[in-house]
């Protein structure tokens, strides 16, 4: 039955498990055909699930060259896991976290070594960060209840998508609706005044689907001065005109405050919504198109000392996505896009960039168990000049029960506005010159028995001309370029399986010799599920952040303990509960010139998820 399941999820939204993503697993009931999905080893009686990200377009999880993990929102919300970030962490290579509060702080995500900068964010197909546009604020107040998918690409991914995706690329779809109407509410509040509701309706009627949801996050955090709130909503409306043809359309917003103190009292203010059109056609048997037109806008604002600091930014951005098979050996694949970006700050910086390029690839199934793949790009930046990046990989399923991955690439990116023009933050230097990587992987994924899977990847990236900013207050010096190559480098592994029939276990850990900030040498996360009967679901995580020095100042060492169930009180009703932190751990989570930012105490949270 699981199998059935996960080949129908997989046949309908045709999204990823991959091959190196054992660390965010469904347990207990259905860990054994989702872990064997993730790891990309074959499967009795499984159909090949795809993947998105590594091409952009659907493509079999034993052709992804790349490493790619799939998380599930489902099996988080189960976990009393609501929010992107924390869930991001279950990841090997990624750390999430943010540097400038609790709950609401702009996000960080530190992707094999790199810092938030380094890495893309791409939303229903359109790319929202960039050097100018950092996905901290997106990631601030991200939430899993109207998400569908949540993929991670992780090394240099510039010859897909193009700049600032040297450490990798997030990639999120906007939930779907499906089979029958159904309204959901989840309600949930606990400790520092903390609550959260969403209410959605979804469903299916004939080709057209829907998914519609909005909701509010708000709390005071366990901080002096640090409050929170935001209202957000999603929508996504899909028809299905034909066997062949398949239109929608995509709508998301959010507006959130976060106060918190830093010198002083300062207020984030983030207004943000993001609109997506698309298409996608079955052109001939062999010839797959999607076409996307996006349009994304963000004003942020920062108050504070009774004067402020904010940047508006309007890109509109119009992208193809094609594949081709030849025969049953070879598929080509290729893209183009153009962008226009409308953007200013309060300091009059201001901008109104044309980005255009395309790319194309090509996948050879050489042997039944060799895959080779191959994919070059060009874009054009107005300040940069010509850009071109590329990337090849392989996969080999050496034994059956054992696949062997590579992969080697050039990326880029460039200095942001803020960079080159200076702010009240700090000056600067209008010649800075873009950045450029080459990075490689290796790794293999291994099939314990029938129900135990592990992943281990070594990760090497070396940047030139990085640019390295130096934070003095009241105003930094400008940035500059430094000369050489600055490495980052580690491994990365993950384990998961069942331990009987009611247990279920998952193991992630990055391990960093050398990183482009002091990020925590060691990291991991770990739990444990537990389904003594089927309606009642009861675990223990942990989450270790080894030393480090965010904001120059150093930082100690922390183990953070949870305890988490849910309880299917009838086929309408769950109730779920949760406790943060249950050692009250103290730690924190940076220190700016002797600034401590602390990290949430022991909290206590409770609520129900409402079908009807």
């Amino acid at each position: 039955m699981i199998q059935n399941i996960t080949s129908a999820k997989c046949r309908t939204n045709r999204i990823s498990c991959t091959l190196i993503g054992v660390a965010a697993l469904a347990l207990g009931g259905n860990i054994s055909a989702e872990v064997e999905e993730e790891v990309g080893l074959p499967t009795d009686g499984e159909l090949d699930v795809l993947v998105v990200s590594a091409w952009r377009m659907p493509g079999k999880v034993s052709e992804a060259t790349s490493a790619v993990t799939v998380l599930d929102p489902e099996e988080f919300e189960e976990r009393g896991i609501f929010d992107l970030r924390q869930a991001l962490n279950e990841i090997p290579g990624v750390i999430a976290t943010s540097t400038g509060g609790q709950t609401g702080a702009a996000g960080s995500v530190f992707i094999r070594g790199t810092t938030t900068a380094y890495s893309q964010l791409v939303v229903d197909g359109m790319r929202v960060s960039d050097s100018n546009t950092s996905m901290g604020t997106f990631l601030a107040g991200a939430r899993l209840e109207d998400l569908s998918t949540i993929e991670v690409l992780r090394g240099p991914q510039a010859a897909i998508h193009g700049g600032e995706s040297v450490g990798g690329v997030i990639w999120l779809e906007t939930a779907r609706g499906e089979g029958d109407a159904k309204t959901q509410l989840r309600l949930e509040g606990g400790s520092f005044g903390s609550f959260n509701g969403f209410l959605s309706n979804a469903g299916q009627e004939g080709a057209l689907s829907w998914f519609v949801g909005a909701g509010y996050d708000g709390t005071h955090n366990d901080a002096v001065g640090e409050d929170f709130d935001q209202v957000r909503g999603s929508l996504r409306l899909e028809w299905a005109q034909s066997d062949t043809l398949t239109m929608g359309m995509t709508y998301r917003a959010i507006d959130s405050r976060f106060q918190y103190q830093f010198f002083g009292t300062n207020t984030d203010h983030v207004d943000a919504d993001l609109l997506t059109v698309y298409a996608n056609a079955q052109l001939t048997p062999d010839w797959t198109a999607r076409f996307t037109l996006g349009r994304y806008a963000e004003s942020y604002y920062n108050d504070y000392f009774g004067a402020n600091f904010g940047t508006d930014l309007d890109r509109t951005v119009l992208s193809t996505d094609q594949s081709y098979t030849l025969g049953d050996d070879v598929t080509l694949l290729g893209g183009a896009f153009l962008e226009y970006t409308d953007f200013a700050n309060t300091f009059n910086t201001a901008s109104n960039e044309v980005r255009y390029g395309a790319h194309f690839g090509a996948e050879w199934q050489a042997h039944e168990t060799v895959l080779l793949d191959a994919v070059v790009r060009w874009e054009d930046y107005v300040d940069f000049g010509d850009q071109i990046t590329w990337r090849v990989g392989g996969s080999w399923l050496a034994l059956e029960q054992t696949r062997f991955r590579a992969g080697i690439g050039k990326a880029f990116r460039t200095p942001s506005f803020q960079d080159r023009y200076g702010s009240t933050f700090g000056l600067g230097d209008p010649n800075l010159a873009a950045e450029e990587s080459l990075g490689w992987d290796l790794g293999v994924e291994q099939k314990l028995g029938d129900h135990h899977r592990v992943s281990l990847t070594y990760f090497e990236n070396s940047i030139k001309n990085r640019i390295q900013n130096t934070f003095v207050f009241p105003l930094s010096p400008p940035p500059v370029n430094l000369s050489g190559k600055t490495p980052t480098r580690g491994y990365e592994l993950a384990l998961g399986g069942e331990l009987g029939e009611t247990l279920g276990y998952r193991v992630s850990y990055t391990h960093l010799t050398d990183s482009l900030v002091d990020q925590p040498e060691n990291t991991a996360t770990a739990s444990l599920d537990w389904r003594p009967v089927e309606k009642l679901l009861l675990g223990i995580g942990a989450t270790y952040v080894d030393t480090r020095s965010y904001g120059g100042a150093p930082l100690d060492d922390y183990l953070l303990l949870r305890l988490y169930g849910s309880y299917e009180v009838s086929e309408n009703l769950t109730l779920h509960g949760r406790v943060e932190n249950i050692a009250d751990q103290q730690y924190e989570l940076s220190n700016f010139g002797g600034t401590r930012i602390p990290g949430a105490g022991i909290g206590f949270y409770g609520g129900l998820t409402a079908t009807f």
